[in-house]
């Protein structure tokens, strides 16, 4: 009985301690900054700036996570804790393969599975707007740097092991990909989408997110190769036509190849996308 009681009281202290690292106030600042710096440069931006010149202004909109991220652990925790949040997740020495997987093995089966997916309903080839794969490298750094690999830093390096404190790694997916596609909202009418769809594709693609950061020995930086060549993998495999008599488009298409490859990863992992409770490399 002795044992039990201790066993218990082990357990809460170590529940204590693990949720002290990222308290409420820093999740709910870090969240609170995020939206703040983001639709505060692009609200007024996409009213009053001309579309053909807002791209410019999307670029720091873009960091909003990241910069929330430090912001808020140089607030709660100083400046030694940020230095060394800093070195964790931006660890370079990692195996090569990573890098790999990152900018080229993930975004090929991505890619492929979309255009299989396409061509198999119906879709129709046409690659005379693709761009020359020569240009893939530069196309995905600029992205992995400046528009959307950014983010990484906030939603995978801060966000994410603050949630997996408080919630089971499935339940962290949903979380976090439901407040990454509000935080998207000024732009979906650009993207041609709506909310609802948007979830829909971004939810399976934050448990791929989330398994790569966690296999990546918590190193964002293959995370951010992955995450831009989503972005960028289109310009060379262009899948123009809509199929299904108007469903299936760019975003339901994609959104079933991220759900089969989410599902695979769930079923392989047994639901903990590679997380171990155990693991303390994710405080700050």
């Amino acid at each position: 009985m002795t044992q039990r009681i201790e066993n218990t009281s082990g357990q809460m202290a170590e529940s204590d301690r693990r949720q002290f690292q990222y308290t409420h106030f820093m999740l709910v600042l870090y969240f609170a900054l995020t939206f703040v710096i983001t639709w505060g440069i692009l609200i007024p931006v996409l009213s009053t700036v001309p579309e053909d010149r807002q791209t410019l202004y999307f670029i720091p909109a873009a960091f909003g996570p990241f910069l929330s991220a430090v912001i808020t652990i140089w607030i709660s925790k100083g400046g030694a804790a940020l230095r060394q949040w800093l070195r964790q997740v931006f660890r370079l020495r990692i195996p090569v393969i990573l890098y790999l997987a990152g900018a080229l093995f993930l975004p090929f089966v991505i890619g492929g599975l979309h255009y299989g997916l396409y061509m198999i309903l119906g879709g129709e080839t046409d690659f005379s707007t693709a761009q020359p794969w020569y240009g893939y490298p530069v196309n995905l750094l600029l992205v992995a740097l400046l528009l959307g690999g950014n983010e990484e830093p906030g939603w995978r390096g801060f966000a994410l092991p603050a949630l997996l404190e408080r919630f089971h790694p499935v339940l962290a997916v949903i979380v976090l990909g439901a407040i990454h596609s509000a935080w998207h909202l000024p732009l979906l009418s650009q993207y041609g989408t709506t909310f609802g769809w948007y979830l829909f594709n971004l939810i399976p693609l934050t448990v791929v997110l989330n398994w790569f950061y966690l296999k990546s020995r918590k190193s964002v930086i293959p995370v951010m190769l992955l995450h831009a060549s989503t972005n960028v993998i289109d310009n060379f495999v262009p899948t123009p036509a809509v199929v299904l008599g108007g469903l299936g488009t760019w975003t339901v298409l994609r959104g079933l190849v991220y759900w089969a490859m989410a599902i695979v990863i769930v079923i392989l992992t047994r639901g903990s996308l590679g997380y171990e409770s155990t693991d303390t490399s994710l405080v700050v």
